[in-house]
């Protein structure tokens, strides 16, 4: 949800732009195939990725696709729901990596590769990115460099997204723990 207006994409192959005030549909855009993942909203763009592996800038005021990225190494599904800052998009996908891309452009700017696949969606904090994969890490991506900070190895692995709120993240796994890391102040805060 934002400036009054709800993002839907799923099963159909459309994005719907809806008008909370009135419940009627403002724009509806083909993407070609069905998604699972909840669109990123920053400014006037939406941000999703399509089980048939293309990622979408779609402008939602003008009912129009900005610009989409398609993975050429792998094309995968994209579960991932992504995060957004005003400088990159932040996504994972069934191709075991975390992408970075151009927020203004759509232009990869880093990968990062994991040993599983990454459903779950990343969370922005301070200059990281938080993901979990099935590969059982729990990972913390540095913003400018694209590589790894830090990681934890659970052992079980996550499709679980996490949460971060104050100096607390918290992420379950699949063989059913849930965990909770303490911000580390060596870490610039984050």
């Amino acid at each position: 949800i934002a400036a009054g207006h709800v993002f839907l994409a799923g099963c159909d192959g459309n994005l719907h732009v809806v008008d909370l005030s009135n419940g009627q549909e403002v724009h509806r855009v083909p993407i070609g195939s069905p998604t699972g993942t909840t669109p990123a909203a920053r400014g006037d763009h939406v941000y999703f990725g399509t089980e048939n592996g293309t990622f979408f800038a779609i402008d939602w005021r003008r009912g129009r696709v900005g610009w989409t990225y398609r993975d050429r190494r792998h094309t995968t599904p994209i579960r991932s729901s992504a995060a957004v800052t005003d400088r990159l998009v932040v996504y994972g996908a069934r191709d075991k990596c975390l992408h970075a891309l151009d927020v203004a452009t759509g232009k990869e700017v880093w990968s990062f590769s994991t040993r599983g696949y990454i459903d779950g969606s990343p969370v922005i904090a301070g200059q990281y990115a938080l993901v979990g994969s099935a590969d059982g890490r729990l990972y913390a991506i540095d913003l400018q460099r694209g590589e790894a900070a830090w990681q934890y190895d659970a052992g079980g692995g996550f499709s679980a997204s996490p949460a971060v709120a104050g100096n607390y993240l918290v992420i379950g796994n699949e063989d059913g723990t849930l965990y909770a890391f303490q911000a580390n102040p060596t870490m610039d805060g984050s």
